[in-house]
């Protein structure tokens, strides 16, 4: 990881600019969330309402949700983002089945956006690495089993570094939370 971020990324402030997009990611799928669990805005209330209606399963509804969040097409950071927000909506109903994509708590709120920027991180790993086995003709087994480590990892560096940033006594952005929670997370990586 401290290879990935000092030499592949160019460091941690150069990192955190070009994983920007994941930044945004997180905090747009963390205000999307919040406004709709706080009926604050009639457009997405009529849009949450229609998805209800249709009475699409919970792994839908979060498809339909990144859709919203990220329609089709765009640049490789986008196509990345709009993954790793899958993953994290995925990965939010492995650790809480019973969750309600449009009424989270706070907290709930906030892991969905440190999942989106680990799931962003290690899918960007996952490329490095890939490069790395092939060279090194790594064993498949060893393949999956040092790629779950560095997703473990990641998950437990992004979600302190996220419980570190929120902790804070300043009010801030969700775009600020994300980006900070990135930064923070890099730092450590680039240190590890």
């Amino acid at each position: 990881m401290s290879s990935f971020v000092k030499k592949g990324m160019g460091g941690p402030p150069k990192a955190a600019n070009r994983m920007r997009t994941s930044a945004v990611a997180a905090s747009s799928l963390g205000g999307f969330l919040a406004t709709a669990r706080d009926g604050t805005d009639p457009g997405i209330n009529a849009w949450v309402a229609s998805i209800k209606q249709r009475g699409l399963s919970a792994q839908d509804a979060a498809l339909e949700v990144v859709q919203k969040l990220v329609p089709t097409g765009g640049s490789i950071d986008e196509e990345s983002a709009k993954h790793a927000m899958s993953q994290a909506i995925a990965h939010l109903y492995e650790v809480d089945p019973n969750a309600d994509i449009f009424n989270l708590a706070d907290d709930q709120i906030a892991n969905v956006m440190a999942y989106t920027v680990a799931f962003d991180v290690y899918n960007r790993v996952q490329l490095e690495l890939g490069r790395v086995f092939e060279k090194l003709k790594y064993a498949p087994r060893v393949i999956q089993e040092r790629l779950a480590q560095a997703l473990d990892y990641i998950m437990v560096v992004v979600n302190r570094s996220m419980e570190k940033v929120r902790s804070g006594s300043v009010q801030r952005s969700m775009r600020e939370i994300a980006s900070s929670a990135l930064q923070d997370a890099l730092t450590v990586f680039s240190e590890s």
